[in-house]
């Protein structure tokens, strides 16, 4: 059906790392050879020593594929758990550097986006890590833009949360690398409800997604995401929580790397993406409920934060 030789995905595990975010990925894979009775995909799993390493889980993994191979995979993902810091030593760093000097496509799944951080092949690039390491990635590398998402996909960087994120990171791939019904056939087959997709938040609270933050700021996320379909002025925002405007614009950049306006826009573009995929709601009125004034200006702003337009992701 598509002619070409199957892409051949690597897993690069590093001791403990997380077992459902690396079996989330790989299943995906595997679904997808079955239900389209081809080999669309390969996948290996590598260690940096070839040796075997313990999951999370305690179970015992074993490597199929040497690491001094790793150039000739078509994607590479590093996978890793709790304590990843611990995982980290300068014979990995090296290694993954040289890889991209192949240029080759690098991911992580979980934690391990700290691994790549740490290497130094995440400078300039956008990426998430699981919900509970966000804050510290950014004090510890203070010039990455490190975001609330599922999962980012940054030119040959690929980088993606724990749980079953990575599965939402795969389907994405297989809709890219095929096609969006080899996709929808592996979430019905796993009865996934709906297929995630690029740009979706972590769905975290306040609290654990910036530890220390102040009491004003859940209590001005809570008002942007109890007005969504009449936005809130900024300093309405900020008078309502009893701060100035100019601290509220301080303490969103510095826990969230936006502004308040530009997170309050992704928190109304994300509602109105469920109500395209999941509401028999004319596009004209998600963007009223969503509280854009006019459907050109819904649509430009939905265009430039998901590459698509709500019409189009009504008709898919």
């Amino acid at each position: 059906m598509w002619g070409k030789k199957p892409l051949h995905y690597g897993f690069l595990l590093v001791p403990n790392f997380t077992l459902i975010a690396f079996s989330s990925a790989v299943e995906a894979l595997r679904m997808a050879n079955l239900t389209s009775e081809q080999e669309l995909y390969r996948w290996s799993v590598l260690t940096i020593d070839d040796t075997a390493v313990a999951s999370s889980a305690a179970l015992d993994i074993q490597p199929n594929h040497p690491f001094s191979r790793a150039k000739e995979l078509d994607m590479l993902f590093v996978c890793s758990g709790v304590q990843v810091e611990d995982s980290w030593n300068p014979l990995l760093g090296s290694a993954l550097r040289r890889l991209v000097g192949s240029n080759s496509h690098l991911g992580s799944l979980c934690t391990a986006t700290y691994l790549l951080a740490k290497s130094g092949i995440l400078d300039d690039h956008c990426c998430t890590v699981h919900w509970e390491y966000i804050s510290s990635l950014r004090e510890e590398f203070p010039k990455l833009k490190v975001t609330d998402e599922l999962f980012e996909i940054d030119r040959q960087r690929y980088t993606c949360a724990g749980g079953t994120a990575p599965l939402d990171l795969m389907l994405h791939l297989v809709a890219k690398d095929y096609s969006r019904e080899v996709a929808l056939a592996i979430s019905e087959q796993f009865t996934v409800e709906r297929i995630r997709g690029l740009g979706e938040p972590q769905y975290i609270s306040v609290r654990s997604q910036a530890p220390g933050a102040p009491d004003y700021l859940t209590d001005a996320v809570l008002l942007m995401r109890n007005n969504i379909s009449e936005p809130l002025f900024v300093e309405e925002i900020a008078a309502y929580v009893r701060v100035s405007t100019r601290q509220l614009e301080r303490t969103f950049r510095y826990y969230f790397q936006y502004s308040p306006s530009q997170y309050y826009l992704r928190l109304r573009l994300n509602a109105a993406r469920n109500l395209l995929r999941h509401s028999g709601t004319t596009v004209r009125g998600i963007a009223i409920e969503t509280g854009f004034k006019s459907l050109q200006h819904f649509s430009k702003c939905y265009h430039e934060h998901f590459k698509i337009r709500p019409t189009q992701e009504r008709a898919r």
